[in-house]
């Protein structure tokens, strides 16, 4: 199974045009979960490749040139260059408290973005959301409903979405509402972010990073079964 992968670097002046804008991220986990689940990427559906053992794969592979790229920092970036520009953005994903407290957040920390709105990712039918998004007509859609039930209905749904840029975020919303904070600068400027995420939420991601990783890298170098190709 073929994955095109592409630096965000690339897509960035797409953003800012008239055309919509798909963009996952694609980290180990993500690969692993539109392999077994089969979930193909349309043409039109931007993937960066995201975290340190994507980008090591990548330089194993012959693509000498990558550079380490970190979906949570885009996401951050992503949000101060629209509080700058005053952009439309609406959340869709995570639970109703933590949306509530996202919002109390964004108020205070970035006062320029117009918020059009919310829809929490545990009650929701797809069709009131789409209509929701398209009355909201947002510049950016963030979509947080965690790994695997993102991508599908990314995939399923983005042709009927009206916004500028669709962009999957994962868990990110609850390092906005302050549920969860980040590693700390030294332990994320070594690379081990993910030591941290791996230490302070075992439970739910042991297995992510003790069995998946190495049933990526086997599925990468060993049965070939998946194909990381890096649109350069």
């Amino acid at each position: 199974m073929i994955f095109d992968l592409v630096e965000i670097s690339k897509l960035k002046s797409n953003f800012s045009c008239k055309r919509k804008s798909v963009v996952l991220y694609a980290d180990f986990n993500v690969i692993n979960i539109l392999f077994k689940q089969r979930l193909q990427v349309p043409c039109s559906v931007n993937l960066y490749y995201d975290s340190l053992l994507m980008t090591t794969a990548l330089k194993t592979l012959g693509y000498k040139n990558v550079t380490k790229q970190v979906s949570t920092d885009i996401q951050y970036n992503l949000l101060t260059r629209s509080n700058i520009d005053s952009k439309r953005v609406f959340f869709f994903g995570d639970s109703k408290g933590t949306l509530s407290k996202l919002k109390k957040v964004m108020k205070i920390t970035h006062p320029n973005l117009e918020i059009v709105g919310f829809v929490d990712g545990y009650d929701y039918n797809s069709n009131e959301v789409i209509k929701s998004v398209n009355r909201s007509k947002p510049d950016i859609l963030f979509i947080g409903l965690g790994a695997s039930r993102q991508e599908k209905w990314i995939i399923e749904n983005y042709t009927k979405i009206e916004a500028g840029l669709i962009l999957s975020v994962g868990g990110w919303f609850k390092y906005l509402a302050g549920e969860k904070k980040r590693a700390p600068k030294f332990l994320r400027q070594i690379n081990l972010e993910w030591l941290h995420k791996l230490v302070t939420d075992f439970p739910r991601i042991w297995e992510r990073y003790f069995i998946g990783a190495p049933a990526f890298l086997y599925r990468v170098f060993v049965s070939k079964e998946i194909e990381l190709k890096l649109n350069e």
